[in-house]
């Protein structure tokens, strides 16, 4: 009775452990119907269901922990797609694409500072890798922007003051005030052209602080490169 009994146990649990197989295989495949719709978002919840179930059973699955990233990104599901993506990474699967993906990731959720460092990781192992490069340049692009927004702003706000005929002096000053978000933003702008040469957005701005800065010579090599694009 004993062995019947234990047998019994073992083919109970044989079967649930059949039954989830077959119900994360399922729900894969639901998640591969969505994603041939471009249903990201009922990807990812069926994606990330079969790996919830895989998981009890100790079984990683690359491929699926990936999708799982890469739809809840798709379908704007940020903070869900970031562990699945840092887990991909950590598995070395596909290559560039998941620091590609997570990168994208954090440029929507406006996290600049965490965008770059993945972006590094990544063009560390890939440094050639085009999207990546894209991706870095426009990174350093927004960065830059703070700055040079805020120069551009305050000198606005001095041409249209009139300090510049009631007191030259204030006048002065502001535009100095101006140089200095100007110079913050420099090296930034240069490091997103350095990465993408044809960021016609980098390169109009690189060029309009050389000139606030009064570097001509640079401006005028800027210029150069705008017109051959």
């Amino acid at each position: 009775m004993i062995k019947k009994g234990f047998f019994a146990l073992l083919m109970v649990i044989s079967f649930i452990g059949i039954a989830q197989e077959k119900d994360a295989i399922t729900l894969k495949n639901e998640g591969n119907e969505a994603y041939k719709n471009k249903d990201f978002s009922t990807a990812y919840t069926a994606y990330s269901a079969a790996l919830t179930l895989l998981e009890k059973d100790g079984i990683v699955d690359t491929t699926y922990i990936y999708n799982a990233g890469y739809c809840a990104f798709k379908a704007d599901k940020l903070e869900q797609a970031i562990p699945y993506l840092e887990k991909t990474i950590e598995l070395n699967y596909k290559e560039e694409k998941p620091y590609v993906s997570l990168g994208q990731v954090y440029m929507k959720q406006d996290n600049l500072p965490k965008m770059e460092q993945v972006l590094n990781q990544g063009l560390t192992k890939y440094p050639e890798d085009k999207t990546l490069k894209k991706l870095m340049s426009h990174c350093y692009l927004k960065q830059g922007l703070e700055f040079y927004k805020i120069g551009n702003d305050i000198k606005s706000k001095a041409n249209s003051s009139g300090l510049n005929t009631s007191d030259p002096e204030a006048f002065k000053a502001e535009y100095t005030k101006a140089d200095e978000e100007f110079k913050k933003a420099l090296p930034l702008m240069e490091k997103s052209v350095s990465f993408d040469e044809k960021n016609d957005k980098a390169l109009k701005a690189l060029q309009n602080i050389y000139v606030n800065l009064e570097m001509a010579e640079k401006a005028d090599e800027i210029k150069v490169k705008l017109e051959s694009l």
